[in-house]
């Protein structure tokens, strides 16, 4: 390959690591690096990114609205103010957990979408018949009736997304289907 810019060849990183395996092979050394794993993948589309959307517009939008309650007003209830910051963090925390689609990136998703879900519950559960302050907004206060129920639906379309998309999951799908196309012929 040429750099077109300054007409100077270039390597792509296979050509680059093809290069050193074979000086290497030259030389005779032995390479105790471990093997070179490539992400070839593609990008995730359509409902995918929705999901992710949901969740970052979600986590920003709580984290926002948190911050400026926070900070705007020094009325004494402050748990509300606190629980809709939680809320965001945790729904950025899924977010982030969402579009890095690793294994510890998968745990951190699956994390923060059980908090997501249990938040709205325990919060309802805990707030069932008492009274709050007019002015003070949280996400999962009444079960997230104030959020239109996002706070329940969101997390569960979360559960089924990360369900959907598991590669172990993909995996075992592709090679039933590998085996009974071989079992037909």
């Amino acid at each position: 390959m040429t750099d077109h810019a300054s007409g100077v060849p270039s390597l792509g990183d296979d050509d680059l690591v093809s290069d050193i395996e074979s000086d290497h092979a030259l030389s005779g050394s032995v390479s105790t690096a471990p093997p070179r794993l490539a992400d070839n993948r593609g990008a995730s589309h359509g409902l995918g990114r929705l999901v992710m959307a949901a969740f970052w517009l979600a986590g920003i939008g709580c984290v926002g609205i948190g911050l400026f309650q926070l900070f705007g007003d020094s009325t004494p209830p402050l748990g509300p103010r606190l629980v809709t910051v939680f809320a965001g963090a945790v729904y950025v925390g899924a977010a982030v957990g969402l579009t890095h689609n690793g294994r510890r990136m998968r745990k951190v998703a699956w994390a923060c979408i059980s908090v997501s879900l249990a938040g709205p519950v325990i919060v309802g559960l805990l707030g069932v018949g008492s009274q709050r302050g007019p002015a003070l907004w949280s996400p999962w206060e009444g079960f997230g009736v104030e959020a239109w129920f996002i706070p329940l639906v969101l997390p569960i379309v979360g559960f089924v997304w990360m369900w959907w998309s598991n590669p172990r999951r993909i995996v075992e799908l592709a090679e039933g289907i590998e085996k009974a196309s071989r079992r037909s012929l």
